[in-house]
């Protein structure tokens, strides 16, 4: 079954941007604090293929190992990275953008990200519910994403 997701979430860091870019610079460390990344490999110049732990829930036999490769772009005149999907890697097509904006003294960091996961296995009965139930998984994963970002730059710039 395939499955979008279509996410978009911020977060307020009390830090200058001018600090906080080194999120869009060192993209390995950046990309290490998502949530269930399995393992992280370099494919190329700023490009790199995810495998990530499963997501789901085994009660329902609802689980994905999701993994897929992407290019990154990084933009620091724009405080922005951004991501596209490389064919023929993985089971799925994702792309996204990373943007910083200052805000006062602080830097309001913004995450968006939609794709699509293939060959995800649903059973027949939850069909309904797995596209809705995958999305709030996908969701709670980059909140804990951005606050692990958040207190990295909080306590230091510890990575």
């Amino acid at each position: 079954m395939k499955v979008s997701i279509a996410i978009e979430r911020s977060i307020q860091v009390p830090a200058p941007v001018s600090r906080v870019r080194e999120l869009l610079t060192d993209l390995e460390s950046t990309i290490g604090r998502f949530p269930k990344l399995r393992k992280l490999s370099r494919i190329g110049d700023n490009a790199y293929l995810w495998e990530m732990k499963a997501i789901g829930s085994s009660v329902a036999g609802i689980a994905h190992e999701v993994s897929y490769a992407a290019q990154y772009a990084v933009d620091l005149d724009n405080n922005r990275m951004s991501w596209q999907p490389l064919p023929k890697h993985g089971n799925a097509r994702i792309e996204g953008v990373f943007g910083l904006a200052e805000r006062g003294g602080a830097t309001q960091i913004s995450f968006r990200v939609r794709g699509d996961l293939y060959d995800v296995p649903v059973p027949f009965m939850y069909r309904l519910v797995a596209p809705p139930f995958i999305q709030g998984k996908f969701t709670r994963l980059v909140d804990i994403f951005l606050e692990r970002t958040r207190e990295s730059l909080v306590d230091g710039g510890q990575h």
